[in-house]
């Protein structure tokens, strides 16, 4: 069996207890980075066989099949959170299941859903996209596109171009249009800030550096009115 495991999107202490029991039952973990899934391992005294999974390179994909067909169980870990969202993943997992191999997703973290949950936007029903284009066409059409729909969304975002998304939602979605900006989410020096894309949007340009990763969350009606 191919089992999805989740990680921590930063705090060790939100690893699921079933996801640690998948990593040491597994015969072998596949991860994006041995050296920052080797820490997580090494914390919770994990002492399962660890390779990297290129998704890109078909010899990996090849190998964790025939593993798979001879009947091990194998986990695939990414990064931080869980893996095919934003992550590697979704093709072996499609692989896997069009060969009739069994695939299990375990739930766990997942910086998206917990940017909504703590935005006070709706979360009802929301568009997620991940890391837009860089192109700055494609990524106002893909904001425009999902601003036609009325829902909440939820994107991802470096500290070197955040600040040309939330211009980018401003002109898609409109200056009063309402946004979340989360950086660093479950991390330390964890930072919500709340308020219209053009208000966000100065605030962040006024300083001096942006650091960490984001998670932008936006609406496109403009801000309730008090009350």
């Amino acid at each position: 069996m191919l089992a999805i495991v989740p990680t921590p999107i930063g705090n060790l202490e939100d690893m699921p207890p079933r996801a640690l029991r998948a990593l040491r039952a597994a015969k072998a973990i596949y991860c994006e980075d041995t050296r920052r899934t080797r820490a997580l391992l090494t914390h919770f005294a994990i002492a399962t066989p660890l390779l990297r999974y290129n998704e890109r390179d078909e010899r990996d994909s090849r190998g964790i099949l025939a593993r798979l067909r001879a009947g091990e169980d194998i986990a695939l870990v990414s990064d931080s959170g869980l893996p095919g969202i934003s992550d590697p993943g979704r093709r072996l997992a499609a692989r896997a299941r069009a060969e009739g191999i069994a695939v299990t997703a375990l739930p766990g973290p997942s910086a998206a859903v917990t940017a909504i949950a703590g935005s006070g936007l709706p979360g009802d029903s929301f568009v997620f996209l991940g890391f837009l284009p860089r192109s700055t066409g494609k990524r106002r059409r893909a904001l425009e596109a999902a601003a036609a729909l009325g829902r909440t969304i939820a994107v991802y975002e470096s500290p070197f171009r955040v600040l040309e998304l939330l211009e980018d939602a401003e002109a898609a979605l409109g200056a009063r249009a309402q946004a979340c900006v989360v950086r660093e989410l479950s991390k330390i020096h964890e930072e919500w800030l709340f308020g219209t894309v053009s208000e966000l949007r100065a605030r962040l340009s006024a300083r001096p550096e942006l650091l960490g990763e984001f998670v932008v969350v936006l609406h496109p009606e403009p801000e309730p009115a008090d009350g």
